[in-house]
């Protein structure tokens, strides 16, 4: 994977493991590979399943739902291509399926201190946000409300 900064922002590369993702992302899905065989899900996506060569795997949609497992606020410019933005904040999201995904964390809209927000085990959504270069990159939204089937 390659980064490029365009427009003050670092978007990922496109390659052929990928082009099933960015695909789907362009039309506002988030998609997920799961083995057929051990029904393991994985993301990123991955050439062959942990559990063998011989393991066939699928793409599925997201329900794009998780648990925030972690965030921290960026302060300092680790880029050049992110230093107009700071801060900003980035997340480690637990989804439900499985897998854990890093991706921005938009700001609580309450205004409330991040230092003093959500936690780990936090309900959030992602939903895709359309970055520099085309690229329609996740960003983890609090969840206004937990469903039912959430707790």
């Amino acid at each position: 994977m390659t980064s490029e900064p365009a427009a003050g922002r670092i978007v990922p590369g496109e390659s052929p493991l990928t082009a099933a993702y960015w695909a789907a992302a362009r039309r506002g899905v988030i998609l997920l590979q799961r083995c057929a065989d051990c029904a393991v899900v994985m993301h990123p996506p991955e050439p062959v399943c942990p559990g063998g060569p011989a393991h066939e795997l699928r793409w599925f949609e997201a329900s794009g739902r998780g648990r925030l497992a972690s965030f921290t606020s960026v302060e300092h410019a680790v880029h050049p291509a992110v230093r107009g933005r700071l801060p900003y904040l980035i997340a480690l999201v637990e989804l439900d399926e499985g897998p854990r995904i890093i991706c921005n964390l938009a700001p609580d809209p309450s205004g409330s201190d991040a230092a003093a927000g959500p936690g780990p085990g936090t309900r959030v959504v992602l939903r895709l946000g359309r970055a520099a270069g085309g690229l329609d990159l996740p960003v983890a939204y609090l969840a206004a409300e937990p469903a039912a089937d959430w707790q």
